[in-house]
């Protein structure tokens, strides 16, 4: 089993920054340009966020140092360089591709046909001992030929069936805000279920079998919700103007003395049918002689004056229609009357909904724009009026205006039907702001079936070979967030289709592979030996034939667009010294870096509307002043009534000297004489509400990995390499991943999309020998262009085009390699650039010193020295400006991050490193190790 533990992320974007030049010269490792989007929208960029506005994610499959090791073209005989003394660096030479841990000590005996040939009868055990035997060391010279997983659960330089079956990995993350297992893959090949056999016709026929599963981090969801308390505040103005208008009339002027007097009284009354006035009745005695001007006399006296039951408190009703007051009304009128359904108006009383819509009142939104609505029902309009019932066409005002007898209750609710009320402006006062966020993260769960199906036959003349493979590895998929117990449908289907795919490849059965396969299946069940190679190639030749395929296949997968590869179909492609390759159909997952923002805003009342201020002028309108006045009748031009009344009282003196005096009904009438002619009302109510506006946000920030159909041309030609794959890719629903239902903020994605991806190199090897024929020093040139193109380029996941150079150099005392590289980025049309550099110096010491630089719009820089203390220890130190921060698209924030580095290998497979220090204000471990057994 190989296990590889990681502690903390912060250092895994400096290592994949650190190493990604030579990873993009040496094997145009397949780089995915992806940038992240905070919530702000500022764009980054390269492995992790850069301010570049690009990132380049690397393959977090493997640690950094195994990615080198690992992104090799070609591969030396293992046994060309001699074993260098401890005292000496390792010369390592850039095109070989080593395990992806130390080496251990191990030694695995190669069982050629020759020692076959002296073991005429090989028991099972023996048999299946030289099969695991043979497998292993072809895994260990030739691992990308061997390769029996998906270029995703684990590396295949660590297949090795003679140490053992089960092969995991796993990252536990302390960082804040990470998940703590950031990796998680295993995977089991049974010895029983791996074949290698070398049959007659020099065919090599390979056979691996296993299962896989992983758990895998997939990207973090943010839930944000802010609320934002609001008081609404909508005060409404009343007004109202009341004025009499004042009538003419003739004074009145007389005189009498007062003195002993005896009375005689006369009185008569005449009643007409109604409608039918009455003459003046005229009281004929013997007194007429002695007449004075007479008195009228006063019917329902004070029917003309304010303060009389019989005046305004009958609202005017007994005097003449002609004779009433005349009332001016300035401002039309409101009915509010309803406001009193919620009791006293007084601040902090409670209006009800029901009531505010009786009185047209209608809040608006804040967040829309809508603005309070206030369309009272007008009971009125102004005019001069008779101050009379069914004259006045305001029964309230009419009451507030003329009758001094109301209650309180009565002028309260007339009142509020006797003003014109009106909106001034809203007033809205920000309360505060509260904030809430919620984040979780999101994994994949997988398992599959891995079947690799190899044939490899020499051509027994020529100095070829050809080779046809079938890989298949259906399975499927469950995307879900532990921490939040949800399972995400949609991105489950389409990493499961893209995984199912694979299943397809299962059914093809190329009749010379099938046939080699039973063939050399049988021979082992009869026991038989291996077959002779029977070709004119030398040795040297066939091994420069497998690198040469080796070559070709790793240049394969790591150009090729696929994250995770459920089926390969490799074409019958022949494979020779200097011109060679390979033709493939792949199905599997093709990943890409999303920011999906879905926002929405809601306007909510917390409260109902109360009443925050009133000022009220409902106890001093009103009401207007009235005196009623007696005048000649024949002095107006009033109608008599159809009733006349009359009396004459005769007063004698002592002396018989009589005054009489007559009353009469028609002689005189009442005039009311305005006393306070005027009332104004400037009133006002506020009325208010507290809302919020609900700001919900939900942000996911990683990767889909959505179903692929790739076609793959790699090939070799001298000292070049090549390589162009095309691929279509398809979601299920574009506008939707994990927690977000619809991206209706973040960049979009389509259904459906295609890309190309294509690489060239040239190297350019120099090797220098002593006279002993060893090998004295390497010196390596290999300048490179990469691009990528998509149709559905954006930000995250651009087209770019990739320029580097690798030089290296070393001996036994030195060992140096420099490698810049300019990446232009395509941006809207515009081209943004992004520079690099990286090098690396190991002396014979031991000590290894190693930096990456990277200048763009801003300047980031990793410095890390270690020293080999034994064979199993390493110890050293690491700084640098910046502090990786992991969203599901990894970037970087500005912040010196330094600490120590711990290696450890041993003898029996074990390897691990770790990284301790301080990173910001945040103590954080990275723990990456390995076992395998």
């Amino acid at each position: 089993m190989f296990l590889k533990c990681q502690l903390t992320f912060t250092q895994i974007s400096i290592n994949l920054a650190r190493l990604t030049i030579i990873l993009l010269i040496n094997t145009l490792h397949r780089v995915e340009a992806k940038n992240n989007l905070d919530i702000n929208v500022k764009k980054y960029f390269n492995y992790s966020v850069l301010t570049t506005n690009i990132k380049i994610i690397n393959d977090t499959k493997n640690s950094a140092e195994n990615k080198l090791r690992n992104t090799i073209f070609t591969q030396i005989p293992a046994n060309l360089l001699p074993t260098p003394n401890p005292s000496s660096p390792e010369l390592i030479h850039p095109f070989q591709i080593p395990a992806s841990i130390p080496e251990e000590n191990i030694t695995v005996n190669s069982i050629t046909p020759n020692e076959q040939n002296n073991n005429p009868v090989l028991k099972k055990k023996t048999l299946e001992l030289l099969i695991l035997n043979s497998l292993t060391n072809s895994a260990n010279k030739y691992p990308w030929i061997i390769n029996p997983t998906d270029n995703f659960t684990f590396s295949p330089a660590k297949f090795h069936p003679l140490q053992g079956e089960n092969y995991t990995d796993f990252i536990v993350n302390s960082a804040r805000d990470e998940p703590i297992v950031n990796r998680f893959t295993f995977a089991h090949f049974p010895s029983q279920h791996q074949f290698y056999w070398l049959l007659s016709g020099n065919r090599i026929v390979l056979e691996t079998q296993g299962l896989q599963s992983g758990i895998l981090y997939q990207g973090q969801s943010t839930e944000i919700e802010t609320r934002q308390s609001l008081l609404l505040t909508q005060k409404l103005w009343g007004m109202q103007a009341i004025s009499s208008i004042p009538q003419s009339f003739q004074e009145l002027a007389g005189e009498t003395n007062n003195n002993q007097f005896s009375i005689q009284s006369i009185g008569a009354e005449v009643i007409n049918p109604p409608g039918t006035p009455t003459p003046q009745v005229i009281i004929n005695s013997d007194n007429n002689n002695f007449l004075i001007p007479s008195i009228p006399l006063m019917l329902n006296l004070g029917t003309a004056s304010t303060y009389n039951s019989q005046g305004g408190g009958s609202l005017f009703k007994f005097l003449d229609t002609d004779n009433t007051p005349l009332i001016l009304q300035s401002f039309p009128t409101s009915n509010l009357q309803p406001l009193l359904e919620a009791g006293n108006l007084t601040t902090g009383t409670v209006i009800p909904q029901e009531t505010l819509e009786k009185i047209g009142f209608n809040w608006g939104n804040p967040l829309t724009g809508e603005k309070t609505k206030f369309q009272p029902q007008i009971t009125s309009l102004p005019g001069i009026k008779i101050a009379q019932v069914n004259k006045f066409d305001n029964y309230e005002l009419l009451n507030l205006a003329i009758n001094p007898f109301l209650s309180d209750n009565q002028r309260n609710l007339y009142y509020l039907n006797s003003l014109y009320w009106v909106p001034l402006g809203e007033r809205i006062t920000n309360l505060g702001v509260s904030n809430k966020q919620d984040n979780y993260h999101w994994q994949r769960f997988y398992f599959s079936r891995p079947h690799n199906r190899t044939l490899l036959q020499y051509d027994p003349i020529k100095i070829q070979a050809t080779y046809t493979n079938v890989f298949s590895n259906p399975g499927f998929s469950l995307s879900f967030s532990i921490q939040e117990l949800k399972i995400d449908e949609l991105q489950t289907a389409n990493t499961t289709l893209g995984m199912l795919m694979g299943g397809i490849f299962e059914l093809i059965k190329p009749p010379q592979l099938e046939q080699s396969l039973q063939e050399a299946k049988k021979e082992f069940l009869q026991q038989d030996n291996f077959a002779n190679l029977n070709t004119k190639a030398t040795p040297e030749q066939i091994r420069n034939l497998n690198q040469s395929l080796n070559k070709i296949l790793l240049l394969s997968n790591r150009i090729s667009g696929l994250e995770q590869v459920s089926g390969t179909f490799t074409f019958p492609s022949k494979i020779r010294l200097n011109n060679s390759n390979i033709f493939q159909i792949r199905t599997g997952n093709h990943q890409r870096a999303i920011q999906f923002i879905n926002g929405n805003r809601t306007w909510r009342q917390n409260s109902q509307t109360f009443i925050s201020q009133t000022d009220f002028s409902n106890n001093s309108f009103g009401p207007l002043t009235f005196i009623g006045v007696p005048v000649p009748l024949e002095q107006t031009s009033i109608r008599s009534r159809n009733r006349s009344l009359a009396a004459q009282v005769t007063l004698t003196n002592s002396n018989g000297k009589k005054f009489v005096q007559n009353w009469s009904s028609a002689d005189m009438t009442q005039i009311p004489i305005n006393i306070r002619s005027f009332g104004l009302a400037f009133d006002n109510i506020e009325l208010s509400r507290i809302g919020e506006i609900i700001t919900q946000l939900q942000v996911f920030n990683g990767y889909l990995s959505l179903p692929t159909l790739e076609f793959l041309w790699t090939g070799s030609s001298g000292n070049w390499n090549y390589s162009m794959n095309s691929g279509v890719w398809f979601n299920l629903d574009g506008d939707s991943a994990f927690n977000i239902q619809n991206n209706n903020l973040g960049l979009s994605e389509p259904t459906v999309g295609i890309y190309a991806n294509g690489g060239l190199s040239y190297i350019n090897n120099h090797t220098k020998f002593d006279a002993d024929g060893k090998i004295q020093a390497i010196t390596s040139h290999i300048p490179a262009l990469r691009f990528s193109l998509n149709s559905a380029a954006n930000l995250q996941n651009p087209a770019y085009l990739n320029l580097s150079y690798f030089f290296s150099y070393q001996n036994r005392n030195l060992n140096y390699s420099l490698a810049p590289a300019l990446i232009l980025i395509e941006n809207q049309g515009n081209l943004i650039p992004v520079g690099f550099f990286q090098g690396k110096l190991l002396l014979s010491t031991g000590l290894e010193f190693n930096t990456f630089l990277e200048l763009s719009d801003d300047f980031f820089y990793t410095l890390e020295g270690i020293q080999r203390i034994n064979q199993n220890w390493s110890l050293g130190a690491y700084v640098q400006n910046f502090r990786d921060v992991n969203r599901g698209i990894k970037n970087r924030i500005h912040d010196l991050s330094y600490g120590l580095l711990i290696k450890h290998n041993s003898s029996n497979g074990t390897f691990w490193q770790s990284r301790f220090g301080i990173s910001g204000d945040n103590f954080e471990v990275r723990l990456e190790g390995g076992w395998r057994f």
